[in-house]
C-alpha cells in the first residue's frame, strides 16, 4: 500500500512538473524583448534526472548585425529529479554545488525577488562554456518554483550576452 501511495503522489508532483510556463523576456542592450518558455522534456526516474527544455525567442534591436535565426534556439538542462520542489535547493544550500557531466550546480545564496523572499539563487554552469543558467527558486511559485531566469549566452557577436526573463 505504502509503494501505491508513493508511486500515485510522485507520478503527481511529476505531472505537475512538465506543463510549459511562459516568461517574458525584458529588454537589453541588443535587444527587445522576447519570450522564453521552459518545460520538463524527460523525467528519468531510474536515473532520478529531470530533463527541462529551455526556448527562447529573443527579439533584437534593429541594426544589430545578428542573425534573428541565432537569437532563437533552445538548450537542454539536466537537473537532478530532487530539484522538482524545495528539497533539491535545500540539499544544494547545504553542499554548496553539485557536479555531474554535463554541468556544475551551484548555490548562490538567498535573494528577494519582488514580494518574493529568500528565493534560491542557483546557478548552472555548462562544461562546454555555451551557456551560464541562473535559476531562482521559490516555493510559492507553481510548477518549477522558478520566477525569473537568466541565460548568459556565448555567440559569435553576443559572448557573455545576459538575456534575463520574468514569468508572466
Amino acid at each position: 500500500m505504502k509503494a501505491l501511495t508513493l508511486l500515485l503522489l510522485l507520478s503527481t508532483t511529476l505531472h505537475a512538473a512538465m506543463d510549459t510556463l511562459t516568461y517574458k523576456i525584458q529588454p537589453g542592450k541588443y535587444h527587445q524583448g522576447g519570450i522564453l518558455e521552459v518545460s520538463a522534456a524527460k523525467i528519468d526516474v531510474a536515473n532520478e534526472m529531470i530533463e527541462v527544455l529551455i526556448k527562447y525567442d529573443v527579439i533584437k534591436k534593429p541594426l544589430v548585425p545578428v542573425s534573428a535565426e541565432l537569437l532563437k534556439s533552445s538548450m537542454v538542462l539536466e537537473l537532478p529529479l530532487e530539484f522538482q520542489d524545495e528539497r533539491g535547493y535545500l540539499n544544494l544550500e547545504i553542499t554548496k554545488f553539485r557536479d555531474s557531466d554535463k554541468a556544475t550546480i551551484h548555490h548562490a545564496g538567498r535573494v528577494d525577488i519582488g514580494n518574493l523572499k529568500n528565493a534560491h539563487h542557483i546557478r548552472i554552469l555548462n562544461k562546454r562554456g555555451k551557456y551560464e543558467c541562473d535559476l531562482y527558486y521559490h516555493p510559492s511559485v507553481p510548477e518549477l518554483g522558478w520566477p525569473q531566469v537568466r541565460l548568459l549566452m556565448n555567440m559569435a557577436f553576443l559572448k557573455n550576452y545576459e538575456v534575463m526573463a520574468a514569468l508572466k
